[in-house]
């Protein structure tokens, strides 16, 4: 039996409903009777770089169903050519062919290894040239540290963790995101702080300095991770999201938490930091 399911003609971060769809459409995968999916983005042109990592993931849910998933896009447009040049095109196929060019930080399962994990959050800040003094990069690859450092170890994660990245030239923006398929900050903040935590109440709590599940495991205060990211994003003018369970939180110059029709499995934290000539960092 095959299932056929139209992607929106533009999926879009700017867009409240594409990630309401994205969270319907992760669990139509899992709990369709279908044993064949067919994503058709034959009328989506675009897709923006910041969901990825979570799209990519949708065939990893597949598998662990016991479904097979295909994609269907059309042959050498645009977002065929990105999903090439993203990595994605490669994990989903098996083709060995290396098609990212030096923008690229290829779609991977993110595996649970300290080294490799600081030499892709090397590659990350190499991959777009924005002005950093060396403190300021320091701060922020502890920042980003820590969010896969939380993706990979803390989140319970059952099926892996998957990220992205890309820079994108022409408009001089750093997109990143990270996805994993655990447990959701909003469940993990209820269960181990606040019972009577709502979602936002949660979000808000992981969102502030100091405060972070790891330090009940050893006592120190941790937690600086997404409280300093959304900082240096404040000062960049630039994008932070980050989408989990049943809350999505967006930073964009302002605060926003709107709650998705159903929840999503995991979390997914995403990222878009600005380079011109106004945003050169010292810290």
């Amino acid at each position: 039996m095959q299932k056929i399911i139209k992607m929106p003609k533009i999926l879009s971060n700017n867009i409240y409903d594409t990630y309401n769809f994205l969270a319907n459409l992760q669990h139509t995968i899992i709990d369709c009777s279908e044993n064949e999916i067919i994503l058709d983005f034959s009328a989506c042109p675009f897709s923006h770089a910041i969901f990825t990592a979570f799209i990519g993931s949708l065939s990893v849910w597949a598998i662990y169903s016991g479904k097979i998933i295909k994609y269907r896009v059309k042959k050498n447009s645009q977002l065929y050519k990105y999903f090439k040049r993203s990595g994605l095109y490669s994990f989903i196929t098996g083709d060995i062919v290396n098609y990212t060019n030096g923008n690229t930080i290829p779609f991977r399962k993110v595996l649970m290894d300290d080294s490799e994990i600081i030499d892709y959050i090397d590659n990350i800040l190499k991959l777009a040239p924005v002005k950093l003094s060396g403190n300021a990069e320091e701060i922020l690859f502890k920042n980003i540290y820590e969010i896969f450092n939380n993706s990979v170890e803390h989140s319970n994660a059952k099926y892996g963790v998957y990220a992205c990245g890309h820079w994108l030239p022409k408009i001089k923006e750093l997109v990143f995101s990270v996805y994993d398929t655990g447990i959701g900050i909003p469940e993990r903040i209820k269960t181990q702080i606040n019972p009577d935590f709502t979602s936002k109440d949660a979000m808000k709590w992981a969102l502030l300095k100091g405060n972070s599940t790891k330090q009940l495991d050893n006592g120190a205060p941790r937690g600086v991770g997404l409280s300093e990211l959304k900082n240096f994003i404040r000062l960049n003018k630039g994008a932070f999201n980050i989408v989990s369970n049943d809350i999505y939180y967006s930073y964009n110059q302002e605060d926003t938490y709107i709650y998705l029709d159903k929840p999503i499995i995991g979390t997914m934290i995403s990222f878009i930091i600005r380079n011109d000539e106004e945003h050169i960092y010292i810290a």
